[in-house]
């Protein structure tokens, strides 16, 4: 599809693709019990470490994105080993602390990251928008094909069991720091993915575009709208976010209002859907079915 499509198309499938690949890593690390306030911090190395490899070492978007992916899995790795048994609201402030950090170190670097300033993609070595596209589509496709298999295994129960009493789990023999270090290095490795694609779409860089808030909140938005603790909720709520945000560009005449459309969208699935979208649909077809069912 993205070689088929037009500019303004190709754009919709590079920001759907990476809303998805950021709800399916942030609801992973959420099913087991690790709430990120702070996934910007993934999506930030991975960007920087894709531009940086490309500029320093030449490499193209497919090559620069295997150190991405490694640096943003090394970073969740860290981010296991340091936070320790912090559980949480006290998990997500040292997430939130850890994208603000590295925001912070980026600015403070200019040798390196270009400082405030930012830097550019090495122009000889960007690609067309649909090369972008169909790379973020594979990847958002890969991600939920990694969610899947995750579900189908002894993980899913041994996260299930974590996000409902650490300490209970470690008593039924679950090691609590060994599946936080690869539930989050897993996550880190997505989301580094789909910052380091995605900047080689804008072909630059800066700390606040790299660190943004906005990136967490969007990643979180997709598994809420949707249904979190899911598969398919993540992907559901990520798609229907850029079809939100797309409505609301185009209503008001401008991005800013986008935020203000989740922010409804959120208290209304809140009020009425608390178990997302996704839950809505699955209770909806149990009744129709016991309806059927009772008049057979």
């Amino acid at each position: 599809m993205p070689f088929a499509a037009t500019a303004v198309v190709n754009d919709w499938i590079i920001s759907a693709a990476s809303m998805v690949i950021l709800a399916v890593s942030w609801n992973l690390a959420a099913n087991a019990g690790l709430i990120s306030l702070g996934h910007s911090a993934f999506w930030g190395v991975g960007t920087y470490t894709a531009v940086l490899s490309a500029n320093k070492l030449g490499l193209p978007l497919v090559l620069a994105l295997i150190p991405a992916m490694l640096i943003g899995a090394l970073l969740g790795v860290l981010l296991a080993v340091i936070t320790g048994r912090l559980r949480g609201i006290f998990f997500a402030i040292s997430t939130l602390a850890l994208s603000e950090g590295l925001r912070v170190i980026a600015v403070m670097t200019p040798g390196f990251t270009g400082g405030g300033e930012g830097i550019y993609v090495n122009p000889q070595l960007r690609i067309g928008a649909h090369w972008v596209a169909a790379i973020m589509v594979v990847g958002a496709l890969i991600s939920i094909l990694v969610a899947w298999a995750i579900s189908r295994t002894s993980w899913h129960f041994a996260f299930r069991a974590m996000r409902a009493n650490e300490s209970a789990a470690q008593m039924l023999g679950v090691r609590p720091i060994g599946f936080r270090v690869w539930v989050l290095a897993l996550a880190g490795a997505m989301a580094a993915f789909a910052g380091g694609v995605r900047v080689w779409y804008g072909g630059f860089v800066d700390p606040g575009i790299a660190f943004d808030l906005h990136i967490t909140i969007f990643a979180q938005i997709g598994p809420l709208l949707g249904g979190i603790y899911t598969l398919a909720g993540p992907v559901i709520g990520a798609l229907l976010s850029v079809l939100l945000s797309e409505a609301a560009r185009i209503w008001f005449g401008t991005q800013g209002f986008g935020l203000l459309v989740y922010g409804v969208a959120l208290v209304l699935c809140i009020l009425f859907l608390p178990h997302g979208i996704w839950g809505g649909l699955q209770r909806l077809w149990t009744f129709g079915r016991r309806r059927i069912r009772g008049e057979q």
